[in-house]
Formats: structure tokens, sequence, C-alpha cells
């Protein structure tokens, strides 16, 4: 994973539509630099799940060095993650807000919203906090292009990372990307928590604040 400047990371995820109901999602750590891809779930019933309008299905996050996480949901309010041998990673779970909390028991972050501004015609702003209640990162959620210009502090120094690319491409879809920026380097489970949670917002449709169940109509 791509380290920036004073050691914050950032990470982006792009919707990619190439075929109906066959969206998947890239993640790049910065100008040419893959990541890993997202793609729904491949499990018996996962297509017709998505015909029905249901998103209870899973997802798996595949790797450059060819390492896979896989979300499998438990039921409507959590997933499990696991390690393409199986090994337990974590689990996301869904109420008033959504926490991440590691195989071995720790929290590593709950998502709220943006506490100044959660939600624009472009975007939804996120932030998630470690069990102590500081600042873990942030994650932009991308409605539509215009979207992709906006840019986040991605260290507590205040040095504003300009990111790359930043134009994107209109699709059927009402979730573009991503966007994550955290002040610190991620070790390998704050990754695959982070990025499940990302895939699992863009890809599953799940509603992480109350803004994003509401439809969050901006404007007069």
């Amino acid at each position: 994973m791509q380290a920036l400047r004073n050691g914050s990371t950032m990470i982006e995820g792009r919707v990619a539509c190439e075929t109906p109901g066959g969206a998947t999602m890239a993640f790049r750590g910065g100008p040419g630099i893959p990541v890993a891809v997202a793609a729904r779930g491949e499990a018996r019933g996962a297509r017709s799940a998505i015909l029905a309008g249901r998103n209870n299905f899973g997802f798996r996050i595949r790797y450059t060095d060819g390492s896979v996480v896989r979300a499998e949901p438990l039921d409507e309010v959590s997933i499990a993650l696991r390690r393409g041998d199986g090994a337990a990673v974590g689990t996301i779970l869904r109420g008033d807000t959504v926490t991440a909390v590691a195989a071995t028991g720790g929290t590593l972050f709950h998502v709220v919203p943006d506490p100044e501004e959660s939600c624009t015609p472009e975007l939804f702003r996120l932030v998630l906090l470690d069990r102590s209640g500081g600042e873990f990162g942030r994650l932009d959620v991308i409605r539509t292009v215009d979207g992709w210009s906006s840019h986040r502090l991605a260290d507590p120094m205040g040095d504003t990372y300009l990111w790359w690319d930043r134009t994107g491409v209109r699709l059927p879809v009402p979730i573009l990307g991503t966007r994550l920026a955290a002040p610190h380097p991620l070790d390998r489970v704050e990754r695959d928590m982070a990025l499940a949670a990302c895939t699992d917002i863009a890809l599953s449709l799940r509603p992480y604040i109350p803004a994003m169940r509401s439809g969050c109509t901006v404007g007069p």
C-alpha cells in the first residue's frame, strides 16, 4: 500500500459497470498504483438477489499480490471477513452507527457522519473514529462525477494531498466510488476492514450514515 507524505494514506476506489449486474470496484494507492479489485460474490443466488433488489450477498476483494478477502453476510446487519485460506479477519456491524471489529475482538473503528457537513449533492462525508474517539480516517462516498474534484486533508499537520485524475465517468449507479484518507499508514487488517467498508457501501449499497438512508436531498 502507498504511504503518502508524513505517513498518511489515501486509497481511491472507483466503480466500473462492465456488464449488467456485474459492477466491480478498482482501488488505487496512487497514480498507476493498483491496490485491489472488489467484486460481488459468486455464491449461488447472488445474481438472483441482485435482480430481486436484495443486497444481502457477499463480495470479494482481490489484491495485486493475489491474496483474497471474502465478505460473507451473517445477517441483514453484519458481514464477516475471511481470507482466502479461511482465516478470520473481522466483522462489520451495522446499527445506529457502523463498527468494524477485528477477529481478535478489538474495535478498529466506528463510522459516523462528518459533524460539519455529512452530505452534499456531490458526495457523502463520513468520519472513522478509533476506539478512543480519535480520528482514524475520513471517507468520501462519491455520488456524482463532480465529487471526484474535492480533496481531503490527509494528515494531521494540515498538508493537503492533491489527488490525481480528478475526473470521473457518469455511470447508471447511485454510488460512483469512495476515497479513503487516513493520517497514518494502515496495517493489513485495518486495510482489509476499511476497503471492505468501502465495497459494502459502493457495491452492496449499504447506507452507513443517516443521510445515506434518507437520500439527503440538498437544496431548496
